[in-house]
């Protein structure tokens, strides 16, 4: 269909990829009309801006925190839109992040396109009456507020990017330069041409000399002339800080022609190509001219750029030489620091900027860009996170009453501190009441006495506690622990989004594990938490600390302290846990430490180099040495298997992997259930789960692990994929979908499972 108006430009994108690895705020979308959008940070996003206002009003008017949230979910569900309530991730983010003052998270609506109109599908037309088809728009008619045209408060909002056109002439100008030009032709034509008709950017030089019948807000027929649509570039300049600038042509002209006559020295990258003082343009008035090879045999060195103002590039004397595009991806110019993900859409004038600097321990010198092209892989790399609901008095092993009375009075203390610097045990003993705190705050303990020494431990505990620096460790050792010590819980009540059970282990299997469980109904929470560029943010554990190999960029653009929400994806689904026994890992261990030293000794005999690529990939496996190996092949020995036999493709399904080594939080199991944008709990992966049938998926998946089409290659393999992390594991008989797997398929060797001499279950019948 032709998109006529500002309000059909629109890109589907499912929500699911808007939190996905590729995509989300910072990233450049390509759309199907050819163009480039760049996603802007939820702060730009109508509907988050709402929430985020009204939370702040209903904590300018409560103090109470239970409050706060029970009226934040009225309100948020009140408008159509999910409010996800997983308070424990919301405190893991609080702290991952510093966002002190995050209450909830809000579900991104789905936002079905209507074919005919690109529009969303948001009304229906019944016997003539318009009525509101989405839920958002249903939920809005339901408590009285208008629906009809506020559809666009509830999408995505971006921003062209790069924003460099060009027309069938070759003339390249920027978007606002376009759009002046259309707004002159607006003046000209006002019965038939609108700014709001702009989009897609069209070249108001080149009417097609016809009109086309179109509605009006009013719904009459009116005419629209038709206008060529231009030609965005797609190249741009990335920053190892996860900056993101447009290339000014005019100074790479400029910079380009006193390179070429020798006027710069050789070893000049470019590093002052963003400065007009250094470089500046070609002249004060460029009009550039891109001009490229039918063939483009040539690459680069078959686009030109000239200016049709001065002449530069022009090749009409020996002082302005023909310019082409050539050696352009050896430019490394400084980087000014622009988020234009941060632009504010109704006035995008100046590019939002902070200083960049190159970001290592010396903190010194101007951090340098480079060329990528927009669909390149290194010029987005999301970082985001996905939380397994579990209530909080499991994930903390406390009372419901125990928790919410220390986080109240962890403010209250923490509000005295302020004003007067006193210890935790004076304050206990000189300011705290117990009885006027549990009738202050509507708290009824069981038992005051127990109460008191449970609250009076862990409020007194906090001063000397050490604060474990692994937080993720700890976020995944929560769900570890609710699978491991509960036996059943019914997905009822607090419980509602988690019901499992136990299964009798049958036949030998409890000498491998110590259980596996039915998930039969499971909650996962996804959310981006930050973005880089050039290369992905690596989290690496050496000796206990936590480092990150990279800087990243945040996906919202006002004080943390005054975000109170993020957007965020839950999905429904079901799955199979499985725990392995900790005795028969250490016995299997003590008894083949000789060929699994000798196997496994590459990865395990030194530290991994901090200067090498896939250092987080490496480290795992050092700290966790055989029992990786271990749980990440059996897992994709089973996801495989679990393929035939329930039907569920492999990008249909996920891991969760619960491996450490810690003594304090030893885990060795492996979580396999839906995963997002799947079909959901249906029960065919439950169903596999059955004491009769989970032996059988085994076994199956075992003798399938003892052969692959590429052996004897494969199985004599000492080290094989990306920086040689999987010895006898190919995608022939190991690996899964990208999705599916959270070691980006690394870590992996059958034989670990299946081999003779050293298998762990070597000898399964």
């Amino acid at each position: 269909m032709k998109l006529l108006k500002q309000n059909q430009y629109n890109q589907g994108v499912g929500k699911y990829k808007l939190l996905s690895s590729t995509a989300g705020v910072g990233s450049i979308i390509t759309t199907k009309l050819g163009s480039y959008v760049l996603i802007s940070d939820i702060n730009k996003w109508k509907f988050i801006k709402w929430v985020n206002s009204r939370i702040e009003l209903i904590r300018s008017n409560n103090t109470d925190d239970r409050k706060v949230f029970k009226l934040c979910e009225k309100e948020i569900s009140n408008r159509g839109l999910d409010f996800i309530n997983d308070q424990r991730f919301v405190n893991f983010i609080k702290s991952e992040k510093n966002l002190n003052n995050l209450v909830c998270l809000v579900g991104i609506p789905h936002m079905a396109l209507d074919e005919n109109f690109n529009t969303p599908k948001w009304t229906k037309k019944v016997n003539n009456q318009t009525l509101p088809s989405h839920p958002i728009a249903v939920a809005l008619n339901n408590a009285g507020e208008e629906y009809k045209s506020v559809y666009s408060n509830y999408q995505v909002q971006g921003t062209h990017f790069p924003k460099w056109f060009k027309n069938d002439k070759g003339e390249l100008k920027k978007i606002d330069e376009w759009q002046s030009l259309w707004r002159a032709e607006c003046n000209r034509f006002p019965n038939t041409l609108k700014m709001s008709y702009f989009a897609p950017p069209r070249d108001a030089t080149k009417y097609l000399n016809r009109e086309i019948s179109s509605k009006n807000e009013d719904g009459n027929l009116i005419k629209i002339r038709e206008y060529k649509t231009l030609e965005q570039t797609n190249l741009v300049l990335i920053c190892p800080n996860g900056h993101l600038s447009d290339i000014p042509w005019s100074n790479f002209l400029r910079w380009k022609t006193e390179k070429y006559l020798r006027n710069r020295p050789d070893e000049d990258k470019g590093e002052n190509l963003m400065s007009n003082e250094m470089v500046g343009p070609c002249c004060s008035n460029p009009k550039l001219i891109w001009t490229e090879s039918k063939t483009k045999s040539e690459g680069y060195g078959s686009i030109y750029i000239e200016c049709n103002s001065c002449g530069l590039g022009s090749g009409s004397d020996k002082d302005k030489p023909k310019i082409n595009l050539e050696g352009i991806n050896s430019l490394e110019p400084c980087c000014i620091g622009q988020k234009p993900w941060e632009l504010d859409i109704d006035n995008p004038t100046i590019i939002p900027y902070e200083t960049c600097f190159v970001r290592n321990e010396n903190n010194n010198g101007r951090e340098k860009m480079r060329i990528a092209l927009v669909t390149a892989n290194n010029v987005y790399y999301a970082n985001g996170f996905s939380s397994l609901f579990i209530p909080m008095h499991l994930a903390e092993n406390k009372s419901k009453e125990l928790i919410d009375a220390l986080d109240i009075l962890e403010k209250k203390y923490n509000k005295y501190f302020d004003r007067i610097a006193i210890n935790r045990h004076m304050y206990w003993e000189s300011k705290f009441d117990l009885n006027d705190f549990l009738i202050d705050n509507d708290i009824s303990p069981l038992n005051e006495r127990v109460f008191k020494m449970e609250l009076e431990s862990e409020f007194l505990d906090k001063e000397n506690s050490i604060v474990n620096s692994d937080n993720h460790e700890n976020y995944r050792w929560q769900e570890y622990r609710c699978f491991s010590q509960n036996s059943l819980i019914n997905g009822l009540n607090e419980f509602n989004g988690l019901r499992f059970k136990d299964i009798n282990l049958p036949n030998v299997l409890p000498n491998f594990f110590k259980k596996i469980q039915q998930v039969e109904e499971l909650k996962v929470t996804n959310v981006q938490l930050d973005f880089t560029r050039v290369k992905p943010k690596e989290r690496i554990v050496v000796n206990g600390e936590v480092k990150e190999t990279s800087s990243s960029q945040n996906i919202f653009s006002i004080d943390p302290q005054e975000l109170f929400t993020l957007p965020a994806n839950e999905t429904l689904g079901e799955g199979l846990f499985f725990e392995f026994s900790n005795e028969k890992i250490d016995s299997w261990i003590s008894e083949n430490i000789n060929e699994l030293e000798n196997r496994f000794k590459k990865y395990l005999l030194a530290i991994p180099d901090s200067n090498s690529q896939g250092l987080s990939s490496k480290m795992k496996i050092y700290n966790n040495r055989y029992k990786h190996f271990l749980i990440h092949s059996f897992s994709h020995m089973m996801i495989r298997e679990l393929e035939f036999s329930c039907g569920y493709p492999t990008s249909s399904l996920k891991e969760r992997l619960y491996i450490s080594t810690n003594p304090n939080k030893n885990m060795s199991g492996v979580l396999i259930y839906t995963a997002e944008g799947s079909e959901g709990s249906m029960g065919g992966l439950v169903s596999q789960g059955e004491p009769e049938k989970i032996f059988e998926i085994l076994k199956r998946g075992l003798e399938r692990s003892t052969t692959c089409s590429s052996d004897p290659l494969c199985w004599e393999s000492d080290g094989q994929g990306i920086f040689d992390l999987n010895l006898s594991a190919c995608f022939s008989c190991s690996l899964v979908a990208e999705t599916a797997c959270e070691e980006l398929n690394l870590g992996l060797d059958r034989r670990i499972l299946v081999d003779e001499e050293f298998g762990f279950f070597g000898n399964i019948s």
